[in-house]
């Protein structure tokens, strides 16, 4: 896998050169350009009048330039996660011969998404990667729980989890909170055989003391969970206290992860997949989610 780095080539145009260069950025980066503009920077498609004005800005920002000269501080070079990469997509081709090995590009969103997918796109925007230390991070007062996982050594894992949930997405006929932990658990045990060798606290994103207490707590929380009938409820509300993004899971103690069902779907999807013959593409298009809980035979 070889990395693009787009923010090079953006913030080392001569400042008076950057309308005569633009030409050259679509030529060098075609519809990634044109996704770039108008969904992560948000100045608008290159055919626009006022684009050359809009990137000139952009790229002169006293702030955007003490990102970049921060990003290439932490990031010189990418072989590491090229490396990663490649261990990662060879994998998935050997298990996906007929899906498509995206294009890998790195960026400065402006603090906005991670990560970026198209069809046969995958972009890393690299400021979300600088570290929790990071001291910008501070000045925009990002919540501890986030900074933990804004970090290199999630980098690679981070993009296999954006590109299968491109190529997989969540489109189950019922939205209860079975469908979702088991989604969340399909997506992670994928991640497990592409990257066999990666720990744990790494492909769920927990902290060694957080990826602990879901391993002791497996049983106690499938007991809260069934007691409570918890698993068919449709509430958003709930549904996101269980599954969004949070210093700690609402519905459990504070010293649980946000999030922490996740370790159980993949439990049940894990004992799915020990008890039943299937393929790991089977597992990903299987919406049937009432006969992955039957056949797992989870009894934690």
């Amino acid at each position: 896998m070889k990395i693009t780095r787009m923010e090079q080539s953006l913030f080392t145009i001569p400042v008076d050169s950057i309308p005569a260069y633009i030409p050259r950025l679509e030529e060098q980066y075609g519809e990634f350009l044109d996704l770039y503009s108008n969904a992560v920077i948000l100045i608008g498609s290159p055919n626009d009048p006022e684009y050359p004005a809009e990137l000139t800005k952009f790229l002169t920002d006293t702030i955007m330039n003490r990102v970049y000269k921060r990003v290439m501080e932490v990031y010189p070079n990418l072989k590491d996660i090229e490396t990663g990469l490649s261990k990662a997509f060879s994998n998935y081709r050997n298990t996906f011969p007929n899906r498509v090995i995206p294009s890998v590009y790195t960026l400065i969103s402006g603090f906005n998404q991670s990560m970026i997918t198209d069809d046969t796109i995958l972009a890393i925007a690299l400021d979300k990667y600088l570290g929790k230390n990071e001291e910008m991070y501070f000045l925009l007062e990002i919540a501890n729980y986030k900074k933990q996982a804004m970090d290199r050594k999630y980098l690679t894992t981070d993009c296999m989890k954006a590109w299968l949930y491109s190529e997989f997405p969540q489109n189950d006929s019922v939205n209860n909170v079975l469908s979702n932990i088991l989604y969340e658990g399909k997506i992670m045990y994928a991640i497990r055989q592409l990257l066999p060798q990666t720990p744990d606290s790494l492909v769920f994103g927990y902290t060694p003391d957080q990826m602990k207490w879901c391993r002791n707590n497996t049983a106690q929380m499938w007991t809260f969970m069934v007691e409570k009938r918890l698993l068919y409820v449709t509430d958003q509300q709930t549904i996101n206290k269980l599954i969004g993004q949070a210093p700690f899971t609402a519905l459990f103690t504070r010293e649980s992860p946000g999030r922490a069902v996740v370790w159980l779907g993949y439990q049940i999807v894990n004992s799915y997949m020990k008890n039943n013959k299937t393929t790991l593409e089977a597992l990903l298009l299987l919406k049937d989610d009432q006969q992955i809980l039957s056949k797992a035979r989870f009894r934690p």
